[in-house]
C-alpha cells in the first residue's frame, strides 16, 4: 500500500507540470558506502542518475531523481549496491556565496536535502535514506555535488541499515 502511494504521488508530480517547462538531466557520480548488518561490508564505485526538474523556484526546489549504483565489495566482486528513487530538495538558490570564484560562469548556490526510497537488489531489502547535499552548485544546465553524505534506515527493523559518502556528482541538464 505505501509503496503504491508514494508511486502515485511522483507520479502526479510529474504530470502536474506542463511538457515545455520541464528539464531532464543524467548524472554521473562515485560514492563509498558500509553496510551494517553482520559482518562489514563496503562497496564503492559508479553511480548513474537521471534527474527531473520543473521549476527554478528559490526556496524549496524541488526534483524527481531516480539513481543506480555499480561497484564493487570488499572481495571486489560487481555488485549493485542500491537503486534509488525520491525527491531531491534544494533549500534556497542564493547567488551570493564564496564560491564563484570557482568558475567563470555565474553559478548559484543550492544546497539541498534528498529523501529516496531504496532497493538493495542482493539483500531484498527497502530502506528509506536521507541525503544532504552542503555543498551543490548550479548552472542553468549543471549540477555539482561535492561531499554528500548520506544515511539508510531499514524500512522493517527501523535500524540505520548503511551510510555513506557521494564524493563528487556531475548532472548535465537537457531542457526545453
Amino acid at each position: 500500500m505505501k509503496k503504491s502511494t508514494i508511486l502515485c504521488m511522483l507520479l502526479l508530480f510529474l504530470l502536474s507540470t506542463p511538457l515545455l517547462s520541464r528539464s531532464l538531466g543524467y548524472g554521473l557520480g562515485y560514492y563509498g558506502e558500509e553496510i551494517m548488518d553482520g559482518p562489514e561490508r563496503v562497496s564503492s564505485g559508479v553511480e548513474v542518475s537521471l534527474a527531473y526538474q520543473p521549476w527554478l523556484l528559490e526556496y524549496g526546489n524541488p526534483s524527481l531523481v531516480g539513481k543506480v549504483a555499480f561497484g564493487t565489495d570488499q572481495d571486489k566482486e560487481w555488485v549493485i549496491p542500491y537503486l534509488q528513487a525520491g525527491l531531491n530538495i534544494d533549500l534556497v538558490r542564493t547567488m551570493n556565496h564564496p564560491f564563484n570564484v570557482i568558475a567563470h560562469n555565474v553559478i548559484a548556490y543550492t544546497p539541498a536535502i534528498g529523501l529516496f526510497y531504496q532497493m538493495d537488489p542482493m539483500r531484498e531489502s527497502s530502506s528509506f535514506t536521507v541525503e544532504m547535499s552542503p555543498l551543490k552548485l548550479s548552472q542553468k544546465d549543471f549540477w555539482y555535488e561535492f561531499f554528500s553524505p548520506f544515511i539508510s534506515f531499514n524500512l522493517d527493523e527501523g535500524v540505520v541499515d548503511s551510510w555513506g559518502i557521494t564524493l563528487v556528482r556531475y548532472t548535465y541538464f537537457v531542457t526545453k
